[in-house]
């Protein structure tokens, strides 16, 4: 039966082989054998969709589903089995293993993302076999693995991109062996100029679009029985992003529209990430991987977030402040009065400002966020056990450099934004008002994990314990005082039980604790227990599973941003008491649909065309239960997490070309959980993909590809808060040629 990359390291003792382990979370398990759901996206695949955002990539592994927030992916919102998605702080995100932060337990809202275009593979692990990974642990883990050395002689790919809207795709990588030295030089580019349509004005900035590069560097030194690695990865991104949205009546008008107040909000992000790897055989059944680590990300974003307003538009009247979260954005304005009500029409019509008295205020946004530490494994197998021990030392923190700090502009007649100083030049001088205030948050962590896989017969056991002990400490920014600290402790235990029924048959049931951290918050840690029972056949033509799921929340855990609609001054957090998700998740996929049953195994060979087919669907119920002191009330949606969930592609394809036309629908969702005003829209949307081997041309390796995102251009209200409401991404045509060296 064949073998695929589908369980966590931790619960393998083949963790130190070529192809997988000092990389993955995952190991060489048979699928027949895992205890839960597990899903693996590898590098040919990636290459065949030509996706460069999670959001996509993710659009086939069932329960999982993102809230977009620029119809880009560039600030991807993952949740799993109803968790709520914003900033992806409900889900352990990984790279090559490693927490992907930036400050994943002072300040855990991932406003930095790995690049997905160049990823090697995906990992997604959910419930129970998830226990490994921390610190959340309640609905699963998402493992990205980048560019690997070769293990032998030379290997290569180039792709060059383009597309509608100015959009350009360079990805390059090069890796060599030369005897005991291997390495491998990456570099994935790409670039946007927008398909939002920024008002009109002199001097306004109309590009809505993002440029994004990245590079990795691999050096590894092979010695008998152990190897040392060196990684160094770095990303820059500029994008023109904002919170602003449009009015529900605006955005039915042009979906596409955004306006002139936002026309210079911009994003600027720059990372760095080391990391080093020394792995050691220290007999044929046992090893141990050690990695130290060190990352830092800063971001500086210049974004538009109140207004001072004269509510009769009379110069000499009296102003106060207008938060853009308290404009009625949803009823385009109509429960607005005063200076909010003159403040949206100075928004949404271009009603010129007074020169003399109102203002817009744009905020710098500049955080410094960074990581350390180490993270070691170590790996036995005795008998008819597995074991995985694993320890980790991690501190983080997020730094603010702005709180205060602003630009001041004006609304001409014209839509013409017009700042009344010199613009900010990297330096608190001239057009900058305020001075440093907000805290500082910093975390240290310590965790221990031990993981048993005990093969009995038909029967695979295994039993996991994870321990997390957390402090915290909070800073007034510009004075270094300790204004806060709080301790976190938990220990978390994990079961599940696979029985092997033969024939590629298997079933499993399994229990698992889960934990949220509450970072520098003097709220109680989430807590949850999770269930699981499911049912899989794998034959060598086709993948089907079904898996049952309830997850039981404790004070489940929910932070209040301008992501999810807060104020622009709020990152509250509070406990909203206790909570459910029932759901269930289906797979099935098939090599040929419409070969012989006895021929749909071997129809992978020969010039015949095959037909190829996957479905997934995801059906959950997250509603919060009535509890004393929740907000919330009983039945309410946990916010942002979809009801259904459906995937389907079907393909055709030879030894020389090959297409796909997939499908994803997109279930309505509602904001906070609460308001039936503030919910996105339902929507099928379409993909379409072809390409085209050249080796018949003499172009050995190399394909041309044609790429449709969004067949139809279906356009819907995809995203929903107090800022506003805005699209997905319309119908975006790419081509190119990749080529494989």
């Amino acid at each position: 039966m064949r073998k695929t990359a589908i369980l966590i390291a931790f619960l393998s003792s083949n963790a130190f082989a070529d192809d997988l382990a000092p990389l993955s979370i995952f190991g060489g398990q048979e699928q027949s054998e895992i205890a839960g759901s597990s899903s693996y996206i590898g590098d040919e695949e990636l290459k065949k969709s030509g996706y460069t955002d999670t959001e996509r990539i993710m659009g086939r592994v069932p329960g999982v589903f993102s809230q977009t927030e620029d119809g880009l992916g560039l600030r991807t919102n993952i949740g799993m089995r109803g968790t709520n998605p914003n900033r992806t702080t409900k889900i352990n995100i990984t790279e090559d293993g490693i927490l992907q932060g930036p400050a994943v337990y002072s300040n855990p809202s991932m406003y930095f993302y790995p690049d997905a275009g160049d990823a090697e593979g995906i990992e997604v692990l959910k419930g129970a076999t998830a226990i490994g990974n921390g610190p959340r642990t309640t609905a699963g883990a998402i493992n990205y693995i980048s560019r690997s050395v070769p293990t032998e002689g030379t290997k290569g790919y180039f792709n060059q991109t383009f597309g509608d809207e100015g959009y350009l795709r360079n990805h390059f990588y090069y890796g060599a062996t030369m005897g005991n030295i291997s390495y491998v030089f990456e570099t994935h580019k790409t670039a946007y100029d927008g398909h939002k349509e920024i008002d009109a004005g002199s001097g306004n900035d109309t590009n809505s679009g993002f440029r994004k590069n990245s590079d990795l560097f691999k050096i590894r030194y092979t010695m008998p029985n152990s190897y040392m690695e060196l990684s160094s990865q770095n990303t820059s991104e500029t994008s023109h992003a904002s919170y602003i949205g449009l009015t529900r009546t605006d955005f039915a008008a042009n979906n596409n529209r955004r306006y002139a107040i936002s026309s210079r909000d911009k994003m600027d992000n720059d990372y760095h990430r080391y990391i080093f790897t020394y792995g050691m055989d220290i007999s044929p059944t046992s090893n141990i991987v050690a990695k130290v680590y060190k990352a830092k990300y800063s971001r500086n974003w210049k974004k538009v977030g109140q207004m001072t307003i004269d509510s009769d538009g009379v110069e000499g009247g009296d102003t106060e402040t207008v938060s853009l979260s308290a404009i009625d954005w949803q009823t385009n304005c109509a429960a607005d009065t005063g200076a909010e009500l003159r403040a949206c029409n100075i928004i949404t019509n271009g009603t010129a400002m007074d020169l003399t008295g109102e203002s817009i205020k744009r905020s710098l946004g500049h955080r410094d966020y960074g990581m350390y530490g180490y993270d070691i494994k170590y790996n036995l197998s005795a008998a008819n056990h597995d074991i995985t021990i694993g320890y980790r030392q991690h501190s983080d923190y997020r730094d603010r450099h702005d709180s205060g700090i602003s630009e001041t502009y004006t609304l001409g007649s014209n839509n013409t934004m017009v700042m009344t100083a010199s613009d900010y030049v990297k330096s608190f001088g001239a057009g900058m008002s305020g001075g440093v205030s907000g805290n500082d948050d910093y975390a240290s962590a310590e965790s221990f994990s031990i993981v048993d896989r005990i093969t009995h017969g038909n029967f695979v056991t295994t039993l996991g314990m994870r321990h997390e002990d957390v402090e915290y400490w909070e800073y007034t920014a510009g004075t270094h005082g300790k204004s806060r600290s709080v301790n976190n402790s938990e220990t978390m235990f994990a079961a599940s039980t696979v029985m092997n029924m033969g024939n590629g048959k298997s079933a499993f049931v399994a229990y698992s604790q889960g934990y949220q951290p509450t970072g520098s918050n003097t709220q109680e840690p989430e807590e949850s227990d999770n269930y699981e029972i499911g049912y899989r056949s794998i034959t060598p033509n086709s993948y089907m599973e079904i898996i049952g799921f309830h997850v039981d929340y404790d004070r489940l855990y929910e932070t209040c941003n301008i992501a999810a609609g807060c104020a622009d001054s709020a990152n509250t957090a509070k406990n909203a008491g206790e909570a459910h998700v029932t759901g269930l998740e289906f797979v099935y996929r098939v090599n040929n649909l419409f070969a012989a049953p006895q021929m749909k195994g071997a129809a992978n060979t020969g010039s015949g065309i095959r037909y190829p087919m996957a479905v997934s669907v995801t059906v959950q119920e997250a509603e919060h239960d009535v509890t004393t002191g929740s907000s919330f009330a009983d039945g309410a949606r946990i916010a942002y997490t979809p009801e259904e969930i459906y995937y389907i592609s079907l393909g055709a394809e030879t030894n020389d070309w090959d297409m796909q036309i997939s499908a994803k629908y997109n279930d309505e969702v509602y904001n906070k959980g609460i308001s039936t005003a503030a919910k996105t829209e339902s929507a099928w949307i379409y993909d379409f993909r072809s390409a085209m081997d050249l080796g018949s041309m003499g172009y050995t390796g190399a394909r041309a590809f044609l790429n449709v995102d969004n067949l139809f251009d279906k356009q819907y209200i995809a995203s929903s808060h107090n800022y506003g409401v805005r699209p997905n991404k319309p119908q975006t045509v790419m081509a190119g040629v990749a080529v494989d060296f």
